[in-house]
């Protein structure tokens, strides 16, 4: 009579706990990311999510699956990513450095008050560059012999340092034709993150470009989730904050050698 109550409970238990398990397996995060190609971060251009995607995607998927979560990606231009996050139209967005505007769209991984370094998908270093025949010198505060305006990829956080520093500057869509202007001088220098614009340096064999000493600033990238995820989800949102803390250098270290062709 014991063992049949014991098995009656265990079935009981079952219906009642597996829609749980299922739904946990089952949780789906709708993340979004610029369409513009920015090896080794995101790869490609277009709203196509590229095989392999980059090492942003590569971290964000292995600590989502370590999570049991499902992530369904989508591209859009730079300046739409923002708009559809404040709209919830997506779960959360990547990678961006902090910008105190960009507390009107989302939220960022905080310890306290303080951003947290340690949950960020990666760091990156911004350099000027220039051709080689031009007489432009940057010693850490001025950047000095430019009669034009220094070119930046559209809606980057560094345009910020180039106002503080009362530099012109001008904006494209992509850092292959930024240097592709430097290249045929339609541009004098441009501004970018030295992984990325050293990559397509090699790529597009640009044999009169180098990179001007001292680099500029480093920078914490991170994934933002939407004010509506974060009401609705916050467990979820700062877990996943956390995995990508675990995995990240892991993931570049294990991944890397795939972006350097």
């Amino acid at each position: 009579m014991f063992i049949k109550v014991l098995s009656r409970i265990s079935i009981i238990l079952i219906f009642i706990l597996f829609p749980l398990f299922s739904i946990a397996k089952e949780f789906e995060l709708k993340l979004c990311y610029p369409d513009n190609d920015a090896p080794p971060w995101q790869i490609g251009n277009g709203d196509h999510v590229f095989n392999p995607a980059g090492l942003s995607l590569d971290i964000i998927s292995k600590a989502a699956s370590n999570l049991n979560i499902k992530v369904i990606y989508s591209r859009v231009p730079t300046n739409r990513v923002f708009n559809i996050l404040k709209k919830n139209e997506v779960d959360g967005a990547f990678i961006f450095s902090f910008l105190e505007e960009r507390l009107e769209y989302g939220y960022f991984p905080m310890n306290k008050k303080d951003l947290d370094h340690e949950r960020r998908v990666a760091t990156m270093i911004y350099s000027f560059y220039k051709r080689k025949d031009s007489n432009i010198t940057w010693d850490g505060k001025k950047l000095s012999n430019s009669d034009k305006a220094v070119g930046v990829n559209r809606g980057y956080a560094v345009i910020d340092v180039l106002k503080k520093l009362q530099i012109p500057y001008e904006e494209s869509k992509g850092t292959e034709v930024l240097l592709k202007k430097l290249d045929s001088s339609r541009i004098s220098s441009c501004i970018g993150q030295s992984i990325t614009v050293d990559y397509f340096i090699k790529k597009l064999k640009l044999k009169n470009i180098v990179k001007i000493n001292p680099d500029v600033i480093s920078k914490d990238y991170f994934l933002i989730f939407s004010h509506k995820f974060i009401n609705e989800h916050k467990n979820i949102a700062e877990k996943l904050w956390t995995e990508i803390g675990k995995v990240r250098d892991i993931e570049i270290q294990k991944n890397i050698s795939t972006y350097e062709n």
